[in-house]
C-alpha cells in the first residue's frame, strides 16, 4: 500500500497528512546549615596568649544535603556499548504516562535511567542512547510539556505546544513507535529519524530529530533551534531498524 512521501510543516505538530480521514494533531508540544562554630574565642589559660586565629571563630562552610527522593541533578555516567547499532539493542516496552496505548522502548544499558513526573531522561552518550532518547524527549516536550527536554532557543520556544495537554495526549493515543534510523552520530550530536505508525489510519511517518549532548545535564537534549522537527510520510520503511 503505497503512500506519498511529504514533508510536514506549520505551527502545530500535525502527524498525519491532510488526506487521511482523521487528522491527528500532535503538538510539540541549599539546604543551608547554620555554622556550628562559636563566635567567641576561648580565654587562654593562665595568661598565655594564643597565637594565630582561633579556629572556633572561623566560619563553617554549609554543606548541601540531598533530599531523599529527589532526582539527580546530573545523570550518572552510563557504562554502555558505544558501537553503532545494526539491530535494536535489548529493550523493554514501558507505557508513557498520560497517553493511552503509547509505549516507548527503554533499556537498562542506554536509558532512560530516570522516569519522573513525565520527564524521561538520562541516556548513554552513544548512538544507541540517542535512538532511545529521541522518542522519549519528544514525548517529554510535546505531552509532558518539559521544556528542559530541549536546548533553550528561539526555535524551541516557538515549538512549545499551543494546544492543551489533553489534546496533545489524544493526538498520540494508539501510536506505535516502530523503529529508528540513525542518520548521523558523534559524541556531541546525533540525528535520529523516529518511525511512528497509526494502525487505525494505515499511516506511517518519521520525525527527524537533532539531538545535542548537554554537558551540564550530562544527557541528550533535543535541538529545536530550527523550530519543529521535519515530518515525512513513509511509503518504504526498509531502511529503518525496527523495535521488535
Amino acid at each position: 500500500m503505497a503512500r506519498k512521501e511529504q514533508q510536514g510543516g506549520g505551527r502545530s505538530w500535525i502527524f498525519w497528512g491532510a488526506g487521511l480521514s482523521v487528522v491527528i494533531l500532535v503538538v510539540i508540544v541549599g539546604l543551608l546549615t547554620i555554622p556550628t562554630g562559636s563566635n567567641e574565642a576561648e580565654e587562654p589559660d593562665d595568661g598565655l596568649v594564643a597565637e594565630g586565629p582561633d579556629p572556633s571563630s572561623e566560619p563553617v562552610e554549609p554543606e548541601e544535603e540531598p533530599t531523599e527522593g529527589d532526582a539527580p541533578a546530573r545523570c550518572e555516567d552510563m557504562d554502555a556499548d558505544e558501537s553503532f547499532p545494526t539491530e535494536a539493542p535489548e529493550f523493554a516496552w514501558e507505557d508513557f504516562d498520560g497517553v493511552e496505548g503509547l509505549a516507548l522502548p527503554v533499556s537498562d544499558e542506554h536509558g532512560p535511567a530516570v522516569q519522573e513526573d513525565g520527564f524521561w531522561r538520562c541516556f548513554s552518550q552513544t548512538p544507541a542512547g540517542a535512538a532511545f532518547a529521541a522518542p522519549s524527549l519528544f514525548m517529554d516536550f510535546v505531552v509532558s510539556r518539559e521544556y528542559d527536554a530541549a536546548v533553550d532557543s528561539p526555535g524551541a520556544r516557538e515549538a512549545v505546544p499551543q494546544e492543551s495537554v489533553e489534546e496533545s495526549a489524544e493526538g498520540f493515543e494508539g501510536t506505535l513507535v516502530r523503529g529508528f534510523r540513525i542518520e548521523d552520530s558523534s559524541a556531541e550530536e546525533a540525528t535520529v529519524s523516529v518511525w511512528l505508525s497509526q494502525p487505525e489510519q494505515s499511516a506511517d511517518g518519521a520525525y527527524e530529530f537533532t539531538l545535542v549532548w548537554d554537558e551540564d545535564a550530562n544527557d541528550w537534549r533535543l535541538d529545536l533551534s530550527p523550530g519543529q522537527a521535519p515530518l515525512t510520510m513513509l511509503s518504504n520503511t526498509s531502511d529503518f531498524t525496527e523495535w521488535r
